[in-house]
């Protein structure tokens, strides 16, 4: 199969590293072809690709037809507790089942977490190297807290391939209707349209001719037919008729089906590529990339007035790639937009900064030349997926239309060639909301501190939707070797939770102890937090203290061991030039030694936070957003 993949603007810079997987044991993961040293922490498995089009592979109108989704579109988020260039290790066994054979394509992809945990400004445009038949097309990151926006997201184009144009014929041929892959028709069908890609790879069987490929768009026959469009939430249109062919002999690319039946928070799929247009004079044109997928998961996301930058809008989109125009030879047919998945629990868009995303179809390309060739087909839609409210956020503009088809010729009035298919699916809308998705639970912050002897955690919720509870697990073998310590149910979004382990006293020759949280979803997915150690010095008068969240926003707790129920605990909170801000008398405990305080009524800045407890005096620095 002849595809064909845009080039990446410079202007946009990459933020995830990827590599395909071919093979599963346990928790190891054999890769190959990684773009870059995968790190500790966490990532994605997704399948990309998978046998699903069975038999369904006859010289007829169900060629491409979906036989089984299989297990494409699946993915999960997995733990890496160590890599090489050809293995990745993960902390537990996947989830989800993962197939490897010459249909079927898995990567891994990297899943940053932006700002340390904290809050986050994207200040610069990010994108993803176009899916190349192994990896890329997807970009995904976490941001702990608030995500201000001022930079674009996009990854048009970036999904699934669209077919090249056919090989020149040497001459004109009859209209052939009737051949829906290579080899069916004969030596002429080396001179038909690649194929678009879609959610089966064909591995090199089935290149040209108009059947599409599940999703993607199928290429142009005999004479001069347009190529289809790809489909993803939509299926895509139907190519144009051709040279001298009518609506009965018509070889045009048949429009990549939609997947709409499947689509849901934890199922997306990049959108199909269009198929290419067949030619005899070298003019005809390759068929759109289908859009690529985009994973945010925040637990807020702002924008400011004017958007920082003076461009009057933030863009997150995955729109399918638009076929170039062709001469007297048939055209190619755009590619499907992409998905987009939203997991933000809340949403600040100033009216002045919105969040315009576009996950629509590419058009297909025009012919530009007086006779009738083949117009290519418009792409489907893609699909915006929001998890954590209900209904688009004031100032968050979606837009999802179908590819508009080309015309068959440039004078006016010519017929054109069919649209992305906006009914095939009823009752499909723009976008789909879910309390689940793909992405677990996020968190705001994450600490723990040795209070004498006990280890103290705390953590902040974001989004809990359709979340179950935390396992805390700790190591005291440098990292490696988790067991479970204890079980915190879920309570809801925002809240902090503490947890105490006397893990100092069990473990008295250990100086190190670590610790995660193992956070499990309602359907059994996890997720693995980062890392936190907390150092003992086993001595009763040993005292730290600690401040959580830092960054804090309207509420900072501290954890010392000079916090007890047996003194009066004092707290000040002065600024960076002495001054004293606010004061606190008896603090009522919040927790294991921790007391809350509340930063109402102060401005933005660096603090000194002052306790006088059991302990005497002591002092932390914190910073309000």
């Amino acid at each position: 199969m002849l595809l064909l993949a845009p080039v990446l603007s410079f202007s946009q810079s990459v933020i995830n590293v990827y590599a395909r997987i071919t093979a599963v044991a346990g928790t190891s993961l054999t890769i190959t072809g990684a773009t870059g040293p995968f790190v500790a922490g966490n990532a994605i498995v997704m399948q990309m690709q998978d046998s699903t089009m069975g038999n369904n592979t006859g010289n007829n109108t169900g060629f491409g037809n979906l036989a089984s989704i299989q297990s494409a579109g699946v993915s999960e988020v997995v733990n890496i507790t160590a890599s090489s260039t050809t293995t990745i290790t993960v902390s537990a066994a996947l989830t989800n089942t993962y197939h490897f054979n010459n249909n079927s394509r898995v990567q891994i992809i990297s899943y940053p977490t932006l700002g340390g945990g904290g809050n986050y400004t994207l200040s610069s445009a990010i994108t993803a190297p176009s899916w190349n038949g192994v990896t890329g097309g997807v970009v995904a990151f976490n941001v702990g807290g608030t995500l201000t926006l001022s930079g674009n997201i996009k990854v048009d184009g970036e999904g699934f391939r669209g077919g090249a144009a056919g090989t020149n014929a040497p001459s004109d041929y009859a209209c052939d209707p009737n051949t829906y892959y290579d080899g069916a028709g004969g030596v002429s069908t080396i001179y038909y349209g690649y194929k678009g890609e879609g959610i089966h790879n064909t591995n090199g069987v089935y290149t040209v001719a108009r059947g599409k490929v599940l999703n993607g768009g199928g290429g142009g026959n005999l004479n001069n037919t347009g190529g289809g469009g790809g489909g993803n939430l939509t299926a895509g249109g139907d190519g144009g008729l051709g040279w001298s062919c009518t609506a009965g002999t018509t070889g045009a690319g048949m429009g990549g089906i939609d997947l709409s039946t499947y689509i849901s928070g934890t199922r997306f799929f990049p959108g199909g590529g269009g198929g290419g247009g067949q030619q005899n004079n070298s003019v005809g044109t390759a068929g759109g990339n289908g859009g690529g997928i985009i994973l945010i998961k925040a637990n807020a996301i702002q924008t400011s007035a004017g958007c920082n930058s003076g461009a009057g809008s933030v863009v997150i989109s995955a729109k399918g790639g638009s076929a170039a125009n062709a001469g007297n030879d048939g055209a190619g047919g755009g590619g499907a937009g992409g998905s987009i998945i939203m997991q933000v629990s809340s949403y600040t868009v100033s009216g002045s900064c919105p969040v315009n995303i576009n996950t629509s179809g590419g058009n297909g390309g025009n012919v530009n030349d007086a006779g009738a060739h083949g117009g290519g087909a418009g792409g489907g839609k893609g699909v915006t997926i929001i998890s954590g409210v209900v209904g688009t956020p004031s100032n968050v503009n979606v837009t999802d239309t179908v590819g508009t088809g080309g015309a068959n010729s440039n004078v006016a009035g010519s017929p054109a060639a069919g649209s992305g298919n906006a009914t095939a699916s009823s009752g499909i809308g723009t976008v789909i909301y879910t309390p689940s998705s793909a992405l677990p639970v996020t968190l705001i912050a994450f600490e723990a501190a040795a209070v004498r002897n006990t280890a103290v955690l705390q953590w902040q919720s974001g989004t809990e939707n359709g979340f179950s509870y935390y396992q805390v697990e700790r190591s005291v073998n440098n990292g490696a070797g988790y067991t479970a310590t204890g079980k915190v149910a879920a309570k809801g979004s925002n809240i902090v939770y503490s947890f105490t382990d006397d893990a100092g006293i069990l473990h008295a020759n250990e100086i190190k102890i670590y610790y995660r949280l193992k956070m499990v979803d309602k359907d059994g997915s996890f997720e693995y937090s980062d890392v936190r150690a907390v150092s003992f010095n086993h001595q009763a008068s040993a005292t730290t203290i600690k401040s959580f969240p830092n960054p804090a926003t309207a509420t900072v707790y501290i954890t010392s061991a000079g916090i007890s129920n047996s003194a009066a605990t004092q707290a000040t909170i002065h600024d960076m030039q002495g001054r004293m801000v606010k004061s606190f008398s008896n603090v009522t405990l919040s927790g294991v030694n921790t007391i809350a305080l509340s930063l109402d009524g102060i401005s933005k800045g660096q603090y000194i936070i002052t306790i006088n407890g059991a302990n005497g005096q002591e002092h932390t620095v914190i910073t309000k957003q």
